[in-house]
Formats: structure tokens, sequence, C-alpha cells
């Protein structure tokens, strides 16, 4: 047996590394005294579910906060594979940091599954969130390990052992995402690295979970999130299928899209990816530069060319935007797929200040173009089933209005008018009714959705092409009209200065800046929005729903439904969904698609 010693704040902790199965004796004594563990894994990527095209487990590591013991898996898949398999079923709780991730590893190299590991779980990420959701460039702790074993730990250790990995691939000669691999088994660095982690997130929930407010342990949100997070595991282990014949179709027209601009740019310079070329040609064709990067020179970005009246300007942006689309969205699904067609994507379930949920991976849904479903139709219902689009009306409009207790917005909601108009119509005189597609109603609908969103009338303009007086004229308007709402956001703006942050609906706390305290009725609102989803996500789990999800999307839940009972689910899923809020209805309404994700806007589109 090998061990490793290293110092945490003048405490010395061990790091026991098996070699052969007579160690085992050992680390059965450790489990069988500790039945409550730090536990992680080494694998030689992300790809969790590519299972049978060269992801493996690497290391299986368990540890408490004095001693942690290093299980090389892959030396011994067979016997080691026993004895980790034994010890996550033995351990009563286990401590990981981002677990959902180690919980997908257990389920497909072990046969250990999510449904076995979630209710033993404890995720220090979602603990950390809980206390403080900033990241380390809003002058937070940050979410990653070693970013919170810098603060809250020892930040010599995150800087030598949690940081090593990159001197590591370094002395390897290759990149740091190549580096997981390719490292040597018994490598002393990259054991130290992988036998600390148990012993961090052990330390670290201990440390960081009585922090978490009184207020959020009382309204359950520690099971809250893990919970959801478990539910958000099992759509991402069912994955998305994806429609091969149109995502390479797709692909060629974007690479002869892309080609075409090149060809016209190739007029000028050589190398459109060349900044330093493009500066030189546009200099010399008597082009004003100004914008500076960081580093101090010209830049090229997109808002300078957008400045720039010049085809290859023109044609620069053109191909870029080809050549991004292509890599993106339709390239990324393809090369994620596993041996089944489909893509897992990444589902972060508690995510931003405000615990948004994003996705990233190979679906990263949240940047496909809205209203569009060129980029959906690259994903499938399952053979016989159709998709189906279930998302909340106006969830922070109506937030806002029943957690302010504005009595204009409530009416105007309950009595269903249009408060797109009555904002215009405060803001500009009286228009004709039934005027939806009105410039002067644009504005208040962009006004109402900017306030929500934490906006100006800079949002206004800018979002809904609005004329900056107008703009300037219908903000003005929204505050003079909701005085509900303004007197609640300065309650928030109160609360936030004298404390620091503020509570939601759900006993949340949002840190929020004392230079930024505007920002306090949009965090209030877009958090309460999220919890709104989540707990339609947690209920429809409870009735059995989540098979059929593939995604959650914003305000949107994407379903995959047999096509015999559409109507049906749609009709349950969408009641289970609705909400009400201090007594104003949030309604879901769904829309039933063809079987490609991107049928469903097709479908409404041609409803107009």
């Amino acid at each position: 047996m090998l061990t490793l010693t290293y110092p945490i704040k003048r405490q010395m902790v061990t790091i026991n590394v098996v070699e052969t199965t007579w160690d085992l004796d050992r680390f059965i004594d450790f489990v069988e005294a500790n039945p409550v563990m730090g536990f992680d894994t080494e694998t030689t990527g992300l790809d969790w579910w590519n299972h049978d095209r060269g992801f493996r487990l690497r290391l299986a590591q368990f540890g408490n906060a004095r001693e942690s013991w290093v299980i090389p898996y892959e030396t011994n898949p067979e016997e080691f594979g026993e004895a980790i398999t034994w010890a996550l079923r033995k351990a009563s709780r286990l401590i990981a940091h981002n677990g959902t991730f180690d919980q997908h590893v257990s389920e497909v190299s072990l046969g250990v599954t999510l449904e076995e590991l979630a209710p033993k779980m404890l995720d220090t990420k979602i603990i950390s969130h809980l206390v403080d959701p900033r990241g380390v460039k809003e002058f937070g702790p940050g979410l990653k390990l070693e970013e919170l074993t810098a603060f809250y730990i020892d930040k010599t250790l995150a800087e030598e052992v949690k940081g090593s990995m990159t001197a590591i691939a370094k002395r390897y000669k290759v990149k740091k995402a190549d580096i997981w691999p390719i490292v040597r088994t018994f490598d002393r660095e990259y054991l130290l690295y992988a036998g600390m982690d148990p012993i961090l997130a052990f330390r670290l929930f201990h440390l960081v979970f009585p922090k978490i407010p009184a207020r959020s342990i009382r309204r359950g949100l520690v099971s809250w999130e893990h919970r959801l997070a478990h539910i958000t595991a099992k759509m991402e282990r069912t994955g998305y299928l994806v429609d091969v014949p149109y995502v390479e179709a797709r692909i060629a027209e974007l690479k002869a899209e892309e080609a075409k601009w090149l060809a016209v740019a190739s007029q000028w310079v050589k190398n459109v990816n060349s900044d330093k070329q493009l500066i030189e040609f546009f200099l010399s064709q008597g082009i004003r530069l100004t914008k500076k990067t960081p580093k101090g020179n010209l830049s090229m970005d997109a808002e300078v060319l957008d400045s720039i009246d010049h085809p290859l300007a023109e044609a620069v942006k053109k191909a870029t935007k080809a050549a991004k689309w292509r890599k993106t969205w339709f390239e990324a699904a393809l090369n994620g797929m596993d041996s089944q067609g489909r893509v897992h994507a990444g589902i972060n379930s508690l995510q931003a200040r405000t615990a948004r949920m994003s996705i990233t991976g190979a679906i990263p849904a949240q940047t496909f173009p809205a209203g569009d479903g060129y980029v959906r139709s690259s994903f499938l219902a399952e053979e016989g089933h159709v998709s189906v689009s279930i998302d909340f009306g106006n969830m922070e409009l109506r937030v806002m209005a029943a957690a302010s207790d504005d009595p204009v917005m409530l009416k105007a909601f309950f009595a269903n008018e249009d408060l797109h108009n009555i904002t215009a119509i405060a803001a500009f005189g009286p228009m004709e009714s039934g005027q939806t597609k009105h410039p002067k109603r644009s504005a208040g609908k962009g006004t109402n959705f900017a306030i929500g969103f934490g906006g100006t009338w800079k949002a206004v303009t800018d979002g809904f092409g609005v004329p900056e007086e107008d703009a300037k004229k219908a903000v003005d308007a929204f505050w003079a009209t909701y005085l509900g709402v303004s007197a609640f956001a300065e309650e928030l703006k109160a609360e936030a200065k004298r404390t620091g942050y503020i509570f939601t609906a759900t006993g949340r706390r949002l840190p929020v800046d004392r230079r930024r305290l505007y920002s306090a009725l949009n965090y209030y609102i877009q958090s309460t929005a999220r919890d709104i989803t989540a707990r339609a996500i947690i209920n429809l789990d409870r009735a059995g729903f989540t098979p059929w999800v593939r995604l959650p999307v914003h305000d949107e839940l994407v379903f995959s439904f047999p096509v015999e009972r559409a109507k049906e689910l749609t009709e349950k899923a969408a009641r289970i969904m609705e909400f009400t809020f201090k007594g104003l209805l949030i309604p879901a309404d769904g829309e039933i698609g063809e079987r490609s994700w991107g049928s469903i806007l097709d479908m409404e589109d041609s409803k107009h």
C-alpha cells in the first residue's frame, strides 16, 4: 500500500492508495468505522454516457476529515470494483462535490444506480450555493471545489493540490483537458490530487452546512434541491434522440455558407480569423478604429465589425456566424452522441445567483434562437411519440404582480386585460383596442419585461427596437402606474441595503451588491420563477412523468409523449405544473408537435 501525507493548516492528513487486494482489509475496516464518508471519482473525461466508446472509471476515493482511501479501479476492475460497490452500498451517507457526476459514473461503471445513491448523497455544491451563490468574479466564494477550498479551508492547499492538474498536464506535455485519460495511475501528484477530494468534500460540508440560513433550513431547501438534482440527473441519463440526417444536412449547409463568405472575404484578406490582417486592411481604407482589448490592442469584435460599412466586415460576420452555428449546435450534437444515437445534456439544476437552471454540453438549449425550430429540429421524441412543450404564461410578470400585491397589475390579470397596453396607455395615451402590433404597445411590452429582468430604458430600446425617447417615457410610466411594484422594489432595496441580501418566498437567501441595490427586485422575481419551475419538475416526478421529460428550458418543459396519449398527458402535466402564487394563478399551457422538438415552433408559426 502506498501512503501519502499532506498538511492542512498544520494538521497532517493521510491518503492510502490500495495497490493489491491484500490492502483491501484495512479499507473495509475504514468503511465499517465511517458510515458517513466523502466520495469522489477520477475518470477519463466528463462523457460518462460513452462507456461503450472508451469512457472509463479510473479511481474511486473515500475519506473523512483526516484520512482517505484511493481505490485504483482500472488496475483490477473485478476485485477493486467489488470493493467500491460494497462501500457505496454500505455507507449511510456520502458527501461529494457535484455528486451527480459521480452518481452517473458509479451507475455506468459499477451498476450502482442513481436511485440507490441519490437518497444518501449530500452535495457540497448544493450546500455551498444555499450559503452564498456568488461566483468569484462577483466577490463570492465560487462554486468549484478549488474555489471553495481556497475560501473556506486553505488557500495554499487549493493552489498546490487542487490546482495541480494544470502542472501535471504541463509535465506530460499536454493540455489540461487531455491529461485525464493518460496520467499514470500511480503518479504521486495525481494520487494526492485525487485522494484529497473526499477529505475536502467532507470538511467543506461540515464547515458550510451550519452557515445555511435557518429560514432556508425551515423551508426544506436542502432536501428540495437534492431531490431536484436527482430528477434532472434522471433526465440526463435518458438523453435526447438526435435526428442524424437533419443534423448532417445542416452541417453541410453551414459549411457551404461559410465557404461562400470566406471566398468573398478572400478578396481583401487571406485569413478572416486574423485580427491583425483585418485591422491592417480597415486602417488602409481610412476606417477609424478606436476600441481596445484589455491588453491595449485594437479590437476586432462583433461590435466593431457591426460599426464598419464595408463588404469585408459583412463577409467576416456571416462566415463567422455559419462556423459558430455549425460547431456549437450541430457538430456538438453529432459528436456528443452515445452508441444509441442520444445526446445527454448537462442540466445544472442550481445555477447562477438566483438559482436559475442552465443547460450545457451537447444541447446548449438556452443559446438556441428564440421562436425558431431550426436548431430544435435536431432532436426527436421517441419512435411512436410526439414532442410536447408546456410552459408557464407570463410567469415573471405574474410573480411581480402577486409578490408586490400591485392592484393595477392584479386587476389586469384577474380581468384578463392586456397589461402591455396598460403600460403603453399610461405612457402615450389611449390606443385603439386590439392593437397587438402597435409600436406603442411594443414599448409597453418591452418595459414590462425589462423591469422584470432588471433592465432599464436601454434594455427596452435594444431588445424591442423602441426609440430612446419612447422607452424612457414608458419606463417612467411603469413606475408611476404600478405603485405596488414600486413600493415592493423599495422595500427589497432597503432590506438589501440593511443586511446585504434578500429572502425569497421559498426561504432562499440572495446576496445583493450594495452598488446594485436596484437588482433586488429582479433577483426576487427570477429566483421565485425558477422555484415555481423546480416545484413543477418535482411534482411531475411524483406523478411518474420524468421518463417522458427531456429538458427544462427557462419556464418551459419539453416532453416525449406517446402519440395516442399526447393530448391526455399534456393536459394532465399542465395541470400539475400550474401554480397559484399568493392568490394569483401561474397558468401552464401545452403545445403538441410532431416528432421533432422544432415542429412545435414551426406549427405555432403556421397559425399566424
